[in-house]
C-alpha cells in the first residue's frame, strides 16, 4: 500500500482558515437564532400582558380611569384577600404555579 501524502503547510493553513471561517458563521448562526428567541419570548410575554390587562379591565370598568398608581393598590389590595389567597396557595399546592 501507498502511504497518504503530507499535506503541505500551504494546505494546512488554508484548512485552518477553512475551519476558522466555520465557526465564525456557526457563532453568526447562533446569535441570529438567539434573537429569534429573545424576540419570540418578547412576543410571547407582551401578548400575555395585554390579555391579562383586558381582562382586568373587562371586569373592572374603573380600571380605565385609573391611575397607574390606583390600578396598582387595587390589584394589591384584591391579591392580600383571604379568598385571593386561598386560591393562589392551592394553585402552587397543586403544582400549577409557574
Amino acid at each position: 500500500m501507498t502511504k497518504p501524502r503530507e499535506k503541505t503547510r500551504e494546505e494546512v493553513t488554508a484548512e485552518i482558515e477553512d475551519g476558522k471561517k466555520k465557526i465564525r458563521q456557526l457563532e453568526n448562526r447562533e446569535k441570529v437564532l438567539r434573537q429569534k428567541l429573545s424576540q419570540e419570548e418578547r412576543r410571547t410575554r407582551s401578548h400575555r400582558l395585554i390579555v391579562r390587562g383586558a381582562v382586568f379591565e373587562s371586569i373592572v370598568p374603573e380600571a380605565k380611569t385609573m391611575t397607574d398608581e390606583e390600578a396598582t393598590a387595587f390589584l394589591r389590595l384584591a391579591l392580600t384577600s383571604e379568598p385571593a389567597q386561598e386560591f393562589l396557595k392551592k394553585r402552587a399546592g397543586n403544582g400549577n404555579a409557574e
